[in-house]
């Protein structure tokens, strides 16, 4: 009868660790490090309260004959047998990543360190690797611009010569040939497009300007005319939240529009759809300057002649003066 008792008891705490759920209600992340043993992984699982018993899922995995795979995965409330699932299917967990438009190599590289999911160092490193750039058809010395802003999800210790080569597919697939094409036929090939879409898309905050300023710097090539876009000079300085002085757009370098005729060497970030549309398709308009008007509404004052622009720049630095 004790025997008996005892048996039933045994048989209904195995019952109650492998098959009642475990765990918080709350996401508990893991972190399986490559060769750890069986052993190992079940008293980590344990210890961070994912299962209730180390023993049992140590057999189960050892009955199942099935190798557990290494990663980071997250558990909420869940059955012993599902968390053993998720690792030999390695079902690992994938953290969610924005790339904005507007964002530059040098900040997609520092947000994936705030988010433990790359070395920013590195990150940097493989984007300007010749050899991946040329594979992913990449016309360019590094990735800036091509890292497509979107969300993705992307697990915990993967490569960061793949996290790259995710974000640059993206590129290619949403971006549409036919707009490659249409660039083209303007005389932008894809790498001038992105550059000049890069530009729009630092200058532009309201979405319905963005053709406009497009067609600003359309005619301001044409013209031969210095392009004059403060978010190139910012990009060479390497300082996007900055004021511009004097002696900064005096600085001798390639993204210097101040100083430099044409198009910069490259993108100075990651452009939307929207812009890289609005650079094939600008409004039908002559202007020739624009400047944010300074009135809370992040509207630009767009002027035909210099004339018209420095008046522009007054009223401006008048609405400045009157909320200091």
């Amino acid at each position: 009868m004790v025997a008996t008792a005892a048996a039933a008891l045994v048989v209904f705490h195995a019952a109650w660790c492998v098959l009642v759920p475990a765990g918080s209600d709350d996401l508990t992340l893991v972190d399986v490090v490559p060769g750890t043993p069986i052993s190992r992984i079940a008293k980590q699982l344990r210890d961070a309260g994912v299962i209730r018993s180390a023993l049992y899922f140590h057999v189960l995995a050892r009955l199942a004959r099935k190798p557990l795979k290494a990663g980071e995965y997250g558990f909420g409330r869940t059955r012993l047998v599902n968390v053993l699932r998720a690792l030999q299917e390695g079902r690992v967990y994938l953290h969610r990543f924005l790339v904005r438009e507007g964002d530059s190599l040098a900040q997609i590289a520092v947000a994936l360190e705030r988010d433990g999911l790359a070395d920013p160092d590195q990150f940097m490193r493989v984007a300007a690797a010749a050899p991946l750039l040329s594979e992913l058809g990449v016309p360019a010395a590094h990735a800036e611009g091509y890292l497509f802003p979107d969300t993705y999800y992307l697990p915990k210790h993967m490569p960061p010569a793949e996290i790259v080569a995710v974000m640059v597919r993206r590129f290619f697939e949403k971006v549409p040939e036919e707009l490659i094409d249409r660039g083209e036929r303007r005389g932008l090939s894809l790498r001038r497009l992105v550059t000049f879409a890069s530009i729009v898309e630092k200058e532009a905050r309201v979405p319905e300007e963005r053709p406009i300023i497009a067609a600003v710097f359309h005619n301001r090539l044409k013209r031969e005319m210095l392009l004059q876009a403060d978010p190139t000079v910012l990009y060479a300085l390497r300082r996007w939240n900055w004021k511009l002085s004097y002696k900064d757009l005096q600085i001798n370098h390639p993204y210097n529009t101040y100083r430099r005729h044409g198009l910069p060497p490259g993108p100075i970030c990651s452009p939307g759809l929207a812009c890289l549309e609005a650079s094939v398709e600008p409004a039908k308009v002559t202007y020739l300057y624009f400047v944010t008007r300074k009135d809370g509404t992040n509207r630009h004052a767009f002027s035909k002649t210099f004339a018209a622009h420095e008046r522009a720049v007054r009223k401006s630095r008048a609405l400045v003066r009157e909320r200091e």
